[in-house]
């Protein structure tokens, strides 16, 4: 396509119809300045690191996966630039909710829901258009906020960051990805850098994991930008590295939300 659109601007260009030698000219130089530029090479969508769920999802067939069949029915794309901790959380919300006696007026919560609460009013100025997003600190306390708000109670919300890409480091990760999968009422968003995820922009960003696949050891991500992503699975160590940076806001590294909660508190 793009030698393509190429071609035909070069003929048209070099044409020039009834243009001067020199008009000619500097049209030449647009040409061969945007022939550089259409011929550098293309990042792929997912970089050299992440794959799509729709090309690998054969650990389903032989794995029970309760968070990603939990979450996949509530699979949410974030609103704006800076909303992808609210899209995290509306994602988790639903999940939980599934086990609650919900009543035929009760809707699933949308991003929009969510941030009307008055409570949560510095949530969704953070998250707004223009906003800033929030910090992971501040996802523990607004997410704490947004579970009272409906009414779920017999919860434990805990942060960790992760500091560095030791063995260490990873052998707790590995732990907590380990029994986070055992639950469909546990939960983790994890705060990362995107870029060192998806080869992508260099911004701080959150999602939950959908899934932890420790025979290949590699976590599904269930990236709320949905504008460009599905769902897509990264070696764990990845995913350390790109927890193990440092938020500029907060001064912190970044990291992940533990999200526990108790069935028979639900109903």
């Amino acid at each position: 396509m793009q030698r393509s659109k190429l071609f035909i601007i070069t003929v048209l260009v070099l044409t020039g119809f009834g243009q001067s030698a020199s008009a000619l000219s500097k049209k030449k130089l647009a040409v061969d300045q945007l022939h550089h530029t259409l011929a550098a090479p293309l990042k792929l969508k997912y970089g050299k690191h992440a794959k799509p769920l729709a090309l690998s999802h054969e650990y389903f067939l032989s794995h029970p996966a309760p968070d990603f069949w939990a979450l996949s029915p509530y699979y949410a794309g974030q609103q704006t630039d800076s909303s992808c901790s609210a899209a995290s959380a509306v994602m988790v919300l639903n999940a939980v909710r599934r086990e609650m006696n919900l009543l035929a007026t009760d809707e699933l919560i949308t991003e929009a829901a969510l941030l009307k609460h008055p409570e949560l009013s510095a949530w969704k100025q953070a998250v707004g258009p223009g906003g800033s997003g929030v910090t992971l600190d501040q996802l523990k306390s607004y997410f704490s906020a947004a579970l009272k708000a409906y009414s779920i109670e017999n919860f434990e919300l805990e942060v960790f960051h992760v500091n560095d890409q030791t063995p260490k480091a990873l052998k707790a990760l590995r732990s907590a990805l380990v029994q986070n999968e055992k639950r469909g009422l546990d939960f983790i968003i994890a705060n990362f850098l995107q870029g060192t995820l998806t080869g992508d922009a260099a911004i701080g960003h959150m999602a939950p994991v959908g899934a932890y696949d420790a025979a290949k050891k590699r976590v599904l991500i269930m990236d709320p930008d949905r504008r460009w992503y599905e769902p897509y699975w990264v070696p764990e160590n990845v995913f350390l590295a790109g927890m193990a940076t440092r938020d500029p806001v907060s001064g912190f590294t970044r990291g992940f939300l533990r999200v526990r909660l108790s069935k028979k508190k639900l109903k």
